[in-house]
């Protein structure tokens, strides 16, 4: 059994003890983080049982060799391999029936060294003993000589994964390591032409000055900066580093793109060196997104390197770093594990290969093959290769893309299956104490769970409790135990914190549990708030009083904003009560704000006499029952203001308001408050709202009227804006002014009621002169009405005032009063020279209009004359018809039948002439038509038929009357349908917008089709 299989089972045992230590945790309905899953045994599953399966296995590959295996490649599920005959063998995974065998051709025996195949799988170099270098592109079916790479021996290959698309055929800028320590840069692209080369460029960059071999070779690009690249040389001993900028080069370029930036270092190399026996090494890296997209693999994220004293590894950081620095970070050295010996003795051995997973290494040796843990260097698969007699292991070589392992051996092929690698390694993160990685990596909310209970309960042993507060609330933990751990240690601000993570977790249905530890946080804050206060009180003079009240100001403020966030989950009453029971007045009206309760707010100002702020609350109430509620008291004590907010809401029914304004008494204003607010108010709702409500129009003009001033203009321009249809009613109005003698506005209310007389009387009454002439002239459409009304004033002139100068004067104001109406109204002895100018210009108008009376006679007798001139003229005005002269319309002979004939010289018969004009007469006109052609056909029977000679009421003179009435009716005939002529008349221009041809002409108009 393995570290990892050992610890897990462990973990598994202890949970299993502290479950059946703790059923409550089974109780704690509402306040669990995930539901628990009830199996039908009853057993509830923790979701931590052991998983048995391996996560690495080996299996071997079934496949005959037809000769013995020098070297092998996989990538993105293409396998390559070279055999000691010098055929290469190529097999698509997904089709792996189906095998390519394409030989190397050669002028001289050669032997493959090692094949090189690129990320995409669509480029493989193979390199020779000899020094003969082969390319073979995806789709040839025979490899090529690249003459250019004559004489190097290929260790390793650093493919640009960074340049390029998967349309591109060119592998682009690539780095080769050869055999001698030599860097070459070359660039690689398939051709179909003879006697084109696909080596497009080769060119050495960089020497080691060593004769080494350089095993390994990595080309990175830097996230931030897309120039920038690091290059990673290996050699048996020393690990290299280049950092700089590349130079880009266009498609059709074959200048270098990495010489600059290795000629930095041609002088001072960066290395780092682990002398060693070992005569071979790998460099192996992992990429985060390696294995999930082609073309985007992402930048490398550790490193493994094979060397003499063990596997140096580490992670790589790409930031600012310049030419001579290093990326590498956390660096470590893992020496190789011992095995067991035949004698019982361990000696260490060392790997033929390595591979790099997210979170192994894993080590080929001749006979076996292990995998070793990074997270805890431990070995956790050791398997032995089942290898035939006289078989030997080759190496292993790993598909990035499709994150596949092989080993193969000279006639073997071997699959190293990975499967939930990180399985278990939140366990191993959670043994760190790496808690947040741990989360990371769990699969199931128990392991979750595990990790934030361990966590949580390592914070509370490191009395960091407000830590393990947050953590506690994520977990399962049951909650009453949880509570009663910071209650024994007093840990308030840890228990709050706790309540209030639990209560964000709480599920909608969990109410009873939501209001029970919200009213609990409130119970709490207010606490905390008065021991403050307390505090701060008591540090009076003190450095520590700014402290304690800016704390106290945030822990209030957050009060408030809990309050806000959780108003729904608590109980008002209950609520109402802790915080009135703790005193805090603020708190509990921004409670009662917050959950609507705006008439407890409104309460508390009005009880604690501050108006101005129950104004301010009450003005932001939708309600309009709360304006009705707090009417009386606010208008009784802040009328002024009051007013204002009513004014502000035009959804007030002013009705509902009358008794605050019957309540409401003008004579205990202050001195500077002249205005009724009453009035105020009310003059708002008729002139701005336009409200037509009879008794709020009443009410207003029972103001007006029972003011104590005796100034009657208020009252006077209300009446006045009412029009003659007033809303008030008019009876009530008149009791309710005379009772207050308000003359002016009662002569008002008389001429509104049409009652002039009764008007004019009471002005006369008053001796209001004035006010009488304005409602003598009101009824207009009255004449006599109007001399009536306008004698009765000038009687009281006379009579009562002895005015006659005055009497006089209004002559001129009104048009129907002569002097000879008011001369009865003057005493019998009176002395003419006071009107004798005014008898003398009444004399005068009367001979003038004598004079134009005349003249007028006159006029009227010479247009009669001239009318009969015009008469006689139009008897003897003819016109000559000849008797070829046809109708205009139906182009027949015009004598056959009655016609009309005009000045333009058109003629149409009757029939045809009242045929066409129908088509533009209205409705109205038709039916007169039709009527009067019914009448004249009856008349004209009358005539052909006159009645019987022996009737009784038969009078010789009948026949007489008959023909004039004909001809009246023919006269209006011809009037109607012959007022103009019908083709140069306004007809004819009203036809301008009607087509030549009607819709009914369709005959006519395909006849002109071709």
């Amino acid at each position: 059994m393995s570290l990892i299989d050992d610890f897990i089972e462990n973990s598994n045992d202890a949970l299993q003890s502290y479950t059946a230590n703790n059923n409550s945790f089974l109780d704690a309905e509402g306040f669990e983080q995930t539901d628990p899953v009830m199996l039908e045994t009853g057993f509830v599953s923790t979701g931590l049982a052991k998983d048995d399966s391996e996560i690495f296995s080996l299996d071997l590959v079934q496949f005959q060799f037809p000769a013995p295996l020098v070297a092998m490649s996989v990538s993105n599920e293409i396998l390559v391999m070279a055999l000691e005959t010098n055929h290469i063998l190529r097999i698509d995974l997904q089709q792996a029936h189906d095998v390519e065998d394409i030989e190397i051709p050669r002028k001289s025996e050669v032997k493959i060294y090692k094949i090189f195949f690129d990320p995409t799988g669509r480029h493989l170099l193979i390199t020779t003993e000899q020094g003969e270098n082969f390319y073979l592109f995806e789709k040839w079916k025979k490899a090529k000589v690249l003459s250019k790479f004559k004489g190097i021996i290929i260790e390793s290959v650093g493919w640009n994964r960074f340049n390029g698309s998967s349309s591109d055929t060119s592998t682009k800028k690539i780095l080769i390591g050869s055999r001698n320590g030599m860097i070459f840069e070359a660039e690689i692209e398939p051709t179909d032409e003879f006697f084109k080369k696909e080596e497009k460029f080769c060119k050495q960059v960089y020497s080691l000055n060593r004769n080494v071999p350089i095993t390994g070779l990595r080309i990175e690009q830097f996230p931030a900066t897309t120039r920038k690249y690091l290059i990673v040389a290996a050699t048996p001993t020393r690990l290299y580093q280049f950092i700089g900028n590349a130079t880009p080069s266009k498609d059709d370029e074959v200048a270098s793109m990495f010489e600059n930036l290795f000629a930095s270092y041609a002088i001072n190399p960066v290395f780092q060196e682990l002398p060693g026996d070992l005569t071979y090494s790998e460099l192996q890296f992992y990429s985060q997104y390696q294995y999930q997209d082609l073309h985007y693999q992402g930048t490398a994220k550790n490193f493994a390197w094979l060397t003499g004293p063990g596997i140096y590894h580490g992670s790589l950081v790409f930031g600012s770093q310049d030419t001579g620095d290093s990326v590498i970070d956390s660096a470590k050295l893992l020496p190789y594990p011992s095995t067991a010996n035949n004698d019982s003795t361990a000696v260490a051995e060392f790997p033929l290969s390595s591979a790099l997973t997210e979170f192994h290494f894993i080590l080929l040796y001749k006979e076996r093959v292990k995998a070793i843990c990074q997270l805890n260097d431990q070995v956790v698969f050791d398997d032995v290769i089942p290898l035939k007699p006289g078989e030997e292991v080759r190496t292993m070589t790993v598909d990035h893309v499709k994150n596949t392992f092989w080993i193969y051996t000279d006639s073997s092929i071997f699959e190293l299956i990975v499967s939930k690698e990180d399985r278990d390694v939140w366990l191993l993160y959670l043994e760190k104490q790496q808690f947040d990685t741990a989360l990371q990596f769990c699969k199931n909310p128990a392991q979750r769970d595990k990790v934030l209970t361990t966590q949580a309960e390592h914070y509370f042993s490191q009395k960091r409790y407000l830590l393990s507060a947050s953590y506690y609330a994520e977990s399962t933990v049951p909650f009453e135990e949880v509570a009663l751990k910071f209650v024994e240690r007093d840990e308030r601000d840890a228990l709050k914190k706790y309540l209030l993570n639990k209560l964000d977790k709480l599920r909608r249905q969990d109410k009873t549990q939501k209001t029970m530890i919200a009213t609990w946080l409130v119970e709490i804050y207010l606490s905390k708030i008065n021991t403050l206060e307390d505090l701060a009180a008591s540090s009076a003079g003190s450095d520590d009083i700014d402290n304690f009240k800016v704390e106290q100001k945030d822990l209030e403020d957050e009060f408030k904003g809990f309050l806000e966030q959780y108003k729904a989950d608590l109980d008002k009453k209950t609520t109402y009560n802790l915080i009135s029971s703790h005193g805090r007045t603020d708190e509990l009206l921004c409670y009662a704000s917050l959950i609507g309760d705006y008439e407890k707010v409104i309460s508390h100002w009005i009880q604690e006499g501050n108006y101005k702020q129950a104004l301010d609350v009450l003005s932001k109430q939708a309600s309009v029952d709360t304006f009705y509620k707090f009417a009386l008291v606010l208008m009784e004590n802040a009328p002024s203001d009051t007013v204002v907010v009513w004014m502000r809401q035009p959804n007030l029914n002013p009705r509902n308001l009358m008794p605050a304004l019957l309540k409401y008494d003008h004579s205990k204003a202050p001195e500077n408050t002249t205005q009724n607010q009453a009035i105020r108010y009310l003059q708002y709702v008729v002139q701005q709202q336009k409200n037509t409500d009879p008794a709020i129009h009443n009410f207003l003009l029972t103001l007006y009227a029972t003011q104590s001033t005796n100034d009657e203009s208020a009252l006077l321009q209300f009446l006045a804006s009412e029009g003659r249809e007033p809303y008030y009613n008019l009876d009530y109005a008149l009791r309710l002014c005379s009772q207050n003698r308000r003359t002016q506005s009662c002569v008002h209310i008389y001429s509104n009621m049409g009652l002039y007389e009764e008007a004019v009387d009471l002005a006369l009454k008053h001796d209001d002169l004035e006010l009488a002439r304005i409602n003598a002239d009101k009824p207009e459409d009255d004449d006599a009405l109007r001399k009536k009304l306008w004698l009765k004033i000038a009687r009281h002139v006379v009579e009562k005032k002895q005015e006659i100068k005055t009497a006089m004067d209004y002559l001129q104001h009104c048009d129907l009063l002569k002097i000879e109406d008011i001369l009865p109204f003057f005493p019998d002895f009176v002395l003419i020279d006071d009107f004798k100018d005014e008898i003398c210009a009444a004399l005068e108008e009367y001979n003038l209009n004598i004079e134009e009376l005349k003249s007028e006679m006159d006029e009227a007798t010479k247009s009669a004359e001239s009318i009969r001139l015009d008469i006689r003229e139009l008897r003897c005005r003819f016109a000559v018809v000849t008797t070829g002269e046809r109708c205009s319309i139906c182009d027949l002979s015009l004598l056959t039948r009655p016609f009309y004939i005009f000045p333009c010289q058109h003629a149409f018969h009757a029939e045809c002439m009242i045929n066409r004009v129908t088509n533009y007469l209205s409705m109205g006109q038709l039916l007169h038509l039709s009527d009067l052609q019914q009448k004249i056909s009856k008349e004209l029977n009358n005539v052909n038929h006159p009645p019987d000679p022996a009737a009784a009421t038969y009078n010789e003179d009948d026949v007489a009357v008959f023909v004039p009435k004909i001809d009246q009716l023919k006269d209006e005939l011809d009037d109607l349908v012959a007022s103009e002529c019908i083709l140069c008349g306004d007809m004819m221009i009203k036809t301008i917008e009607q087509p030549f041809i009607n819709d009914d002409e369709n005959d006519l108009l395909k006849s002109w089709e071709i």
